[in-house]
């Protein structure tokens, strides 16, 4: 490639290219192995579902045969690529998985941990190598959807279609050890490879596409990674320059944010991790209700009506009182909530039992309204939300929540996250996967990250 001056995509391929082990704070070690373990753990409830199987037998058909096992399917192998999609896919199948904390539209578990991990079993790399790619991977995906402003998704685009083949690229990259040179075409690939339309939202139907993008971003990545390895190349420009990612998908952006901090700050330790199964617009209202209930000890039947103050993106995207399938009934802010009411929201099976036509959960979710929440700055951005709960008796309580449990300001205790490894992993995996776990907390340890226990 020909001598060029910097941009932000060689800044990023440089840094991905050299960052090594020994540059990455213990915390954010913790981190980047929490953020797989959380992965793996969804990916493995996920792949149970209808719609995931059909994905897993588009992927053996396209791609079986290869060195990669998932967890929890020991009977299935694959090649990276094909692995990438269904486990992104998988992961992303019931709301379940990791994100970033504030929105960037990245999900770090589907498509920066598990299209590592597949990309680590096939070259067969050791723990200390996985975890350098998914810190690189985090890094460079975060920073370009802390750099979108999160705007694509005013104008229909479902943003970690977009971000997330970067995300899969610089992890995967790593792993295969790609030059600083290399890397910049890598991503200029990737951006080719962005999708995913928010056409669900305003749909009746087809929410099931949703969990298929982030399958789709995983495989773009390694796809990108290994056509650059052998020599493919991409535009350079593919971030800040003209028709590149901000200029086409972003009505606002700031390109500064692509490289802020690199190498200083470390946006892995962003990592925010699910208690519920739903859309994280959802978290602080469902744990707030929950909350409430708790201390004023009233059940969903003593519920007259529920008024929720929240952001803008709560009202144009999860306003949706009557759902028509579970995915938007996990994408609507009134129906987790009302499930909440009735139902043990950790519990993902909460949301499959015939939740979608359960007459309380229906009508309740009819009379929870949205309102944007105003601040000293103007409407709300955030997750945090104001709650109004008026009793049939009269009575009326009220609060607000800005964190959850689970956010990068309190994050989940290690025993938190692996009984949600166990609950999910159990059917699947003898034992809750206890050896697995034992494994993973340990991973900087292991040789071979294909010696993991998947079975």
């Amino acid at each position: 490639m020909e001598k060029m001056s910097k941009n932000a995509t060689e800044i990023l391929g440089r840094y991905t290219a050299e960052i090594k082990f020994s540059d990455i704070p213990a915390q954010t070690v913790d981190v980047a192995k929490a953020c797989l373990i959380d992965a793996i753990a969804c990916a493995v409830f996920g792949s149970t579902l209808p719609w995931s199987r059909v994905v897993a037998d588009f992927a053996k058909k396209s791609g079986g045969g290869g060195s990669c096992r998932l967890p929890g399917m020991p009977e299935l192998s694959l090649h990276a690529p094909q692995a990438a999609l269904a486990f992104g896919a998988f992961a992303h199948a019931f709301e379940l998985d990791n994100l970033r904390k504030p929105g960037a539209g990245v999900h770090a578990g589907a498509t920066v941990a598990l299209p590592a991990l597949m990309m680590g079993q096939a070259c067969r790399v050791d723990g200390k190598t996985l975890l350098t790619a998914i810190v690189a991977g985090c890094e460079v995906m975060f920073r370009i959807g802390a750099a979108t402003l999160h705007t694509p998704e005013k104008a229909g685009f479902h943003a970690p279609g977009l971000t997330g083949p970067f995300g899969s690229a610089a992890a995967c990259g790593r792993v295969l050890g790609l030059s600083a040179n290399q890397y910049v075409h890598a991503f200029g690939i990737a951006g080719s490879l962005a999708s995913g339309l928010l056409a669900f939202v305003k749909a009746d139907q087809g929410g099931m596409v949703k969990r298929l993008h982030l399958g789709r971003a995983a495989e773009g990545g390694v796809m990108a990674a290994e056509l650059a390895a052998g020599g493919y190349e991409g535009p350079a420009t593919v971030l800040d320059g003209e028709f590149g990612l901000l200029e086409v998908y972003c009505d606002q952006s700031n390109p500064e944010l692509l490289t802020a901090g690199l190498g200083e700050v470390f946006e892995t330790d962003r990592v925010c991790f699910k208690s519920y199964p739903c859309h994280i617009t959802a978290h602080s209202p469902v744990q707030l209700l929950r909350n409430l209930m708790q201390t004023h000890e009233f059940s969903g039947d003593d519920i007259q009506s529920i008024e929720i103050l929240g952001s803008k993106k709560m009202l144009s995207h999860h306003n949706i009182q009557t759902p028509q399938d579970v995915m938007m009934a996990q994408y609507s802010v009134p129906f987790s909530v009302a499930l909440s009411a009735y139902r043990d929201p950790h519990d993902p099976r909460s949301f499959l039992e015939g939740a979608i036509s359960d007459p309380d959960i229906c009508s309740l979710s009819k009379r929870v309204t949205l309102n944007v929440r105003m601040t000293d700055q103007g409407p709300s951005t955030g997750w945090g939300v104001d709650m109004t709960i008026n009793l049939k008796n009269g009575n009326l309580f009220s609060g607000s929540l800005d964190i959850f449990d689970g956010c990068p300001e309190r994050p989940l205790p290690q025993s938190v996250l692996s009984a949600k490894f166990t609950r999910l992993t159990e059917p699947l995996i003898a034992g809750g996967g206890a050896r697995l776990l034992e494994q993973l907390y340990s991973i900087e340890n292991i040789d071979d990250v294909s010696s993991l226990d998947v079975s």
